[in-house]
């Protein structure tokens, strides 16, 4: 089985993280959040649609100080237009996936617990991780099926993330493995526990954005079975 292309990555995760609304603006699609992550709140591109330099401009008179995302080598004319209007790189995203099925199998007893909603010690640990409610307010309004999951070590909690599935793609967010219980297996226990839940709602495949510099996050995930699909990178006024 194929794995999905990076375009069909974006479509799962702006499907499994939505803004509360959408604003057109010639080819590009505004979400109503001006706060929070910029997955959440950056400009995108519409599907087959192409961008001029006074679309551009369109949209930074009617919301100044707007982030666009490209994804690579699929926007690239957008790309070229960004950076003569004096836009710069604003960080770089991986995008990963891989299949659900090497990651299944028994998991060890009290490892993680697969819930919604979140329960207060998640909400919690991703408060205190930066990610606040307003931050993590789009999996509030995901479709489900989706899921909240915690997870324990040594009779603690000592982790969280968010999965959705779109397309039998499940999205991981908000992955966190807290620093004490890092390099002891959190992280890979997660993504068992995610791929457990997402094949028992019909996904084939895992996938996330991981900053392309967090080279110990991206280490975990290749053992997990992802790899590199394409880059996803956010643009500002320099």
């Amino acid at each position: 089985m194929s794995l999905p292309d990076a375009p069909a990555i974006m479509a799962a995760i702006r499907a499994t993280w939505p803004p509360s609304g959408l604003e057109r603006s010639g080819p590009f699609d505004l979400p109503a959040e001006t706060r929070g992550t910029r997955r959440a709140t950056s400009a995108r591109l519409r599907p087959g649609a192409t961008a001029t330099e006074a679309d551009i401009a369109e949209v930074e008179r009617i919301r100044p100080g707007t982030v666009f995302g490209t994804t690579d080598d699929h926007e690239d004319a957008l790309v070229a237009l960004l950076r003569a209007r004096g836009y710069g790189e604003g960080g770089i995203s991986d995008l990963m996936a891989g299949p659900v099925a090497p990651l299944l199998g028994d998991l060890p007893p009290v490892s993680g617990f697969a819930h919604w909603p979140p329960l207060a010690v998640a909400e919690a640990l991703w408060d205190d991780d930066g990610n606040d409610a307003t931050r993590r307010a789009p999996m509030m309004r995901a479709p489900e099926p989706r899921v909240a999951i915690l997870l324990r070590h040594s009779d603690r909690a000592a982790g969280a993330l968010f999965v959705g599935i779109h397309d039998r793609i499940a999205v991981l967010h908000l992955v966190l493995t807290l620093p004490r219980f890092r390099r002891q297996g959190v992280g890979i226990i997660g993504m068992r526990h995610a791929a457990v839940w997402a094949a028992g709602q019909g996904a084939t495949h895992l996938a996330l954005p991981v900053e392309a510099s967090n080279a110990a996050a991206v280490a975990l995930y290749r053992r997990a079975g992802l790899e590199r699909r394409g880059g996803y990178r956010y643009w500002s006024k320099t």
